[in-house]
């Protein structure tokens, strides 16, 4: 069974509004019926507690996972390896600022399945799309161990970055996870102006240990950039009820067309451009 994991923490309401947005078009896509579940890690279990979903409590982990806040984004892929183990079974993490479209889990499924490569059968890591080549030159010269796959040093030519807004791994993936975290691990502090070190970490550790990294983009829409996510917290808060407990999807999901994005952000910087003056 494929379990679909979602994060919350922190309690911010607009990140809440766009898991539950992301959230809805997940189930629309799943439809009645479907043997996938859906997964909220949270430290606040209580704010899911009629949703049809299983809730996970992260509230006792969230110092050891953040490595006492020196890093947040660390959780995301502390949730992906604790998921693998509790649930022995494929698991898909999607970040909250991401709409899915038709297609999507049936891409999913058939990209987590075995399949042969170079005569040897290995499951892919899905994640969302490939970014580019030496994502970060600073750190030329870097050089660390890993538990698993034991000594890395980071390469200007081949080194490589994936967008983790999603993360599909399987079970045998563990090791992966668990050498993506001690990478983590060595680079905070190293790398303070990289925000997105786990991605980082996991494409790396993936391209080292000759795993496949199978890309969604068509169905799965990350809308992570500042402009494009501005834009959606105004369509979210106007497409859902303010009824929390109300799942019900919006009447059509938003396209995130250009020209209106770029309309509702020059509006939004017009607006806001004396928000801070005073008389």
């Amino acid at each position: 069974m494929l379990h679909y994991l979602y994060l919350d923490y922190g309690g911010r309401a607009q990140y809440r509004r766009e898991l539950k947005y992301s959230l809805i078009s997940l189930r629309q896509e799943l439809g009645e019926g479907s043997d996938a579940r859906i997964v909220v890690y949270t430290d606040a279990p209580q704010t899911y507690a009629v949703w049809p979903v299983a809730v996970v409590n992260i509230a006792p982990h969230m110092n050891d996972w953040s490595r006492g806040g020196l890093y947040p984004h660390r959780i995301k892929p502390a949730v992906v390896l604790d998921a693998l183990k509790r649930y022995a079974a494929p698991v898909c993490f999607l970040d909250s600022d991401s709409i899915v479209k038709p297609g999507f889990h049936a891409e999913v499924t058939d990209k987590l399945a075995p399949k042969e490569v170079f005569a040897t059968v290995k499951c892919s890591v899905v994640m969302n799309r490939f970014e580019k080549m030496n994502p970060f030159p600073p750190l030329k010269g870097l050089r660390t161990t890993l538990p698993h796959m034991g000594s890395y040093h980071y390469d200007l030519e081949q080194s490589w970055m994936f967008n983790s807004g999603l993360i599909g791994v399987s079970p045998g993936h563990e090791p992966l996870l668990e050498d993506t975290l001690a990478f983590i691990d060595a680079l905070i502090g190293r790398a303070r102006k990289f925000p997105t070190i786990e991605q980082f970490a996991l494409s790396e550790v993936c391209r080292l240990n000759q795993i496949p990294v199978s890309e969604v983009t068509d169905s799965f829409v990350h809308y992570w950039q500042g402009r494009r996510r501005l834009y959606m917290a105004d369509r979210i808060e106007k497409a859902l009820s303010p009824d929390w407990n109300d799942l019900t999807p919006p009447l059509e999901w938003d396209a995130m067309n250009y020209w209106a994005v770029r309309a509702y952000n020059y509006y939004y910087g017009v607006r806001h451009a004396f928000a801070g003056w005073k008389k």
